[in-house]
């Protein structure tokens, strides 16, 4: 049996039977539990980091913080716009987690470099070197592609979860009720993670350790994902929406000046009577 308005991975009308359903929801899970690992993971701990080691003053760090969670969910905006308009949800969910996975590396790699720190507080003149132009920016690149990578998975990854269950069979519809359940536990279950296992390896073992250990977790969660890529479902792309509404902004402030025809009639396309938004002159 064809699932209407989704095709399989060669373009084909897909087969009920052999894509979509649990087992291809469950492989995207991965890639949220991980995803909230290393975002909340990094962010929750990282003000200790910029003012103990890279001797930053305490609001700056937490402005550094601050942007970064922000820029994060600020950038689901490019992602949605990227998964609507160009790649489509699987292949945004699959660069956008392989730029985060390479951003937790990168920062992996910095955090344990002593080139990529200022040296430690001077004990007798308690006097600290404040972390150069160099450090910080290195230290910024890895925090902003983890970002970009969060903003791309975070704006596909539960619609491409929900693509795999159609909602007119009424037993796939209820499966994606189940999906959305698990899938807000795993957001919990990461934040959780994050918040105490996490910090805990990131003050008693090292961060460079912590931040390597959310690397490989993403690194095997797109292996994960990667593995289902036959047994998928994916939707047509449909445009975004945010194009569309640009698209009537520049055509409206291109015929301003038109003229129109009296006649309102003729304004409006060839559309039932009932659909048709009344014409006013309010806003002229």
């Amino acid at each position: 049996m064809k699932v209407a308005d989704v095709v399989d991975c060669k373009g084909l009308p897909a087969d009920k039977s052999k894509t979509g359903g649990w087992i291809s929801a469950s492989l995207v899970l991965g890639i949220e539990i991980t995803e909230r690992l290393s975002t909340i993971g990094i962010g929750v701990n990282l003000v200790t980091y910029l003012v103990g080691t890279m001797h930053l003053p305490s609001a700056d760090s937490a402005n550094v913080v601050t942007n970064f969670l922000g820029t994060s969910f600020m950038l689901c905006f490019l992602g949605g716009l990227v998964a609507d308009t160009f790649l489509g949800r699987f292949a945004t969910i699959a660069l956008f987690s392989v730029v985060q996975a390479l951003g937790t590396g990168l920062l992996s790699v910095s955090t344990g470099l002593s080139q990529l720190r200022p040296p430690p507080c001077n004990a007798a003149t308690k006097r600290c070197q404040q972390a150069s132009n160099l450090q910080m920016g290195v230290l910024y690149l890895c925090l902003y592609l983890i970002a970009l990578g969060t903003g791309g998975i975070k704006s596909s990854v539960s619609g491409f979860g929900s693509d795999q269950f159609d909602e007119r069979d009424e037993k796939e519809r209820t499966q994606m009720t189940s999906f959305f359940s698990r899938f807000f536990f795993f957001i919990s279950t990461g934040t959780l993670l994050a918040v105490t296992m996490l910090v805990y390896i990131q003050d008693e073992v090292g961060r460079s350790w912590a931040y390597g250990m959310c690397c490989l977790f993403m690194v095997i969660s797109i292996a994960i994902f990667l593995s289902g890529t036959r047994r998928y479902r994916y939707k047509k792309r449909a445009g975004s929406p945010i194009v569309h509404i640009l698209q009537v902004i520049v055509a409206s402030f291109r015929k301003r000046k038109l003229v129109h025809d009296p006649n309102v009639m003729l304004l409006f396309e060839n559309c039932p009577e009932a659909t048709r938004i009344p014409h006013t002159e309010q806003y002229r």
